[in-house]
């Protein structure tokens, strides 16, 4: 085998290599000998057929496959001795070849590039400490009291309104005939809460405690019971009683054990030690995003441009479904973030022999879950049947642990801070955001409830 180096450029690398004919003849006589000891042509007895007549009747087929296994053992070893890591997979094809001659054929493809070496103990990073404040904490315990729903019996008789409770009974038919679930008693829903299918609970409103009436509604055609989605009801709602909402709720014993604490103090005391668990779990997740910018700042080299045109395709194919679409530039951006991102810490976690075991896996799996309450074993099934997406996930736990590594070598200002101080920084907006859209789904859940 002869290798020519027809570009090294950079991470640009491009190989003319060529393969003596004796060693192709060689391997396609292999072949045809394995192929002629188990074939069966009619007239031949099994392992009988001579070689030129396998050699005739399959010659092109033995020698896609022979020149396909050359080419791939002949770069693998140039990229061996030359210890070259590529970053994506080599482009490889034919140059020339006539059979009986010699196999020349290019592979083009970028390698990786070298990551220069950083001293952690050398990097110091920020380390946020909760200062206690009691505004935090009666902010809490307001958020609770704004977001608990409590209903009293109407001071004075009314119909019902969006926003109230309202305690009924109901019996459906479709076509006149009863169906499974046609009938309930001592059912509750809050006016506007969407509990019940379209329709529904807008033709209760306005009904007097007592009151029957009469609905129509249509299932829709994606409802869970597929033998009744898409057709037309007519329910009887008896109204049996109807609640209006608390609008200012005290923070007293009474709302605290209406959330299931024993007293005021006690859900304080819990408060306190959720605000402290909280603040170490943001405090931290602050530290790992200020020690990735760190690495992209300080470590500079060449991308590979393959490996950052796959990243944009991947995004490209995600922002199709986004409502907020990225534009091309912040595409580009986020790929060459992720990519140089992802070489440093392959870099240091490689160096450092940090390895994923069992345990982090599972950590990670049980991560994931709990981001989708009540489906926590739907999540945990899911990766178990797809090991593409476990490998993803085992790829996302060792960069984590990467970080983690390097963030113990780093030493720690300690800043002492309240939980607004905390949330001014940059790194944490999109925690901000989810905290607030986790507060507009947990009022939603308690009207549902």
């Amino acid at each position: 085998m002869n290798l020519e180096e027809k570009k090294a450029k950079g991470l640009d690398v491009e190989w003319k290599i060529t393969v003596a004919a004796s060693e192709i003849n060689l391997k396609i006589d292999e072949e045809i000998i394995k192929i002629s000891k188990t074939l069966s042509l009619p007239g031949f007895r099994p392992g009988k057929v001579p070689m030129t007549i396998v050699r005739q009747k399959y010659i092109d087929s033995i020698t896609r496959k022979v020149l396909d296994e050359v080419m791939n053992l002949s770069l693998k070893k140039s990229i061996v001795e030359k210890k070259i890591q590529p970053s994506v997979q080599p482009n490889v094809s034919v140059d020339k070849y006539e059979e009986g001659g010699d196999l020349i054929f290019n592979a083009s493809f970028q390698k990786m590039p070298i990551v220069p070496e950083l001293d952690f103990k050398k990097i110091s990073v920020e380390k946020s400490e909760l200062e206690f404040n009691e505004k935090d904490l009666n902010q809490s315990l307001e958020n609770i009291a704004k977001n608990h729903e409590r209903f009293v019996p109407l001071k004075k008789k009314r119909k019902s309104k969006k926003g109230d409770l309202i305690h009924f009974s109901f019996e459906g038919k479709i076509n006149n005939k009863v169906f499974k679930g046609s009938k309930g008693e001592n059912e509750t829903v809050i006016l506007g809460s969407n509990k019940y299918i379209p329709g529904y609970e807008e033709q209760m409103i306005d009904m007097d405690i007592d009151e029957e009436k009469e609905i129509k509604v249509t299932f829709p055609d994606d409802y869970r019971e597929k033998n009744i989605s898409g057709k037309k009801a007519n329910f009887l709602i008896h109204v049996k009683d109807i609640q209006e909402r608390v609008k200012n709720i005290e923070i007293d014993d009474k709302l605290a054990k209406e959330i299931g604490e024993e007293d005021l103090d006690t859900l304080k005391v819990k408060l306190k030690s959720k605000m402290n668990s909280d603040f170490e779990n943001y405090s931290a997740i602050k530290m790992r995003r200020d020690l990735t910018d760190l690495l992209l700042n300080k470590i500079n080299f060449d991308l590979p441009s393959r490996m950052v045109d796959d990243e944009i395709r991947f995004l490209n194919s995600q922002n199709e479904n986004l409502e907020k679409k990225k534009d091309k530039k912040e595409i580009k951006s986020i790929s060459e973030r992720r990519v140089k991102l992802g070489l440093i810490l392959n870099h240091i976690g490689r160096k450092n022999k940090v390895e994923i075991n069992d345990k982090d896996l599972t950590k990670a799996v049980v991560g994931e879950a709990q981001k989708y309450p009540g489906e926590e074993k739907k999540v945990v099934d899911f990766y178990k049947n797809n090991p593409q997406m476990m490998e993803n996930l085992k790829g996302i736990a060792f960069e984590e642990k990467v970080i983690n590594f390097a963030l113990n070598l780093c030493p720690k200002k300690i800043k002492k801070c309240t939980f607004d101080e905390l949330f001014k920084s940059d790194k944490l907006t999109d925690k901000k955001e989810q905290i607030k859209k986790d507060t507009k789904l947990l009022k939603k859940g308690n009207q549902n409830e």
